[in-house]
């Protein structure tokens, strides 16, 4: 039985059934497609049926990314699928670090979850790859591998994507000053933090802020 607050993976072609035992459900889902799709998936490690237990908390910013998928396949009919599949990463890399926290059934190296859990403290300072290997227990080269392999991504990348989720978070949940969100999420000056944001959200800090209060 599947409990409240329950996220479940469910590979394309796996027969499956589920129901209701009562009417309180309320289910949200997501039919991911796409050339890369399989090759992120299995990368974070969702090839096979899972399930998620997660808290209340803890779902509230899967919660955000689907919402925000939806809005933007629904208001946009220009570049919305190209944010809908920005913010559907940003649900993946959440749920597989909610994974590797010990809260789910994804497998990743304890190595890779002792980094993740050290970048997580640790992301506003900017840690170097050689503290983050050290937390690890590994060699910084051995890290890199094992980065790639379960994240499709080097550590001090997962750091730059875990500050910009985390500005992301300010800039939709409060009134901060984009000054004041770069130097908390531990960005040189607001300057950079805007270059950064807009490579990686393809928008800018503001515009991002703007679509989130129209929302």
């Amino acid at each position: 039985m599947i409990k409240p607050y329950t996220a479940f993976f469910i590979p394309a072609g796996c027969p499956h059934e589920y129901y209701s035992t009562d009417e309180s459900w309320d289910t949200h889902w997501i039919k991911p497609s796409g050339k890369s799709c399989p090759d992120m998936l299995k990368a974070l490690g969702f090839d096979k049926p899972k399930i998620f237990p997660l808290s209340k908390e803890e779902i509230t910013y899967l919660d955000h990314c689907f919402r925000c998928m939806h809005e933007a396949l629904l208001s946009d009919k220009v570049d919305g699928n190209f944010r809908a599949s920005g913010y559907l990463y940003s649900f993946f890399i959440e749920l597989s670090r909610l994974a590797a926290k010990g809260k789910g059934s994804v497998q990743i190296a304890p190595a890779v979850t002792k980094a993740i859990a050290y970048i997580d403290e640790n992301y506003m300072k900017q840690p170097g790859l050689e503290s983050i290997s050290k937390a690890a227990g590994v060699s910084s080269q051995h890290l890199c591998r094992l980065f790639r392999q379960t994240l499709n991504c080097r550590p001090m990348e997962y750091i730059t994507k875990r500050k910009i989720q985390a500005a992301k978070m300010l800039l939709a949940e409060t009134q901060k000053t984009v000054d004041q969100i770069a130097e908390e999420t531990g960005f040189c000056d607001s300057s950079y933090f805007c270059k950064i944001f807009k490579r990686f959200e393809s928008i800018t800090p503001s515009q991002f802020r703007s679509i989130e209060q129209a929302l």
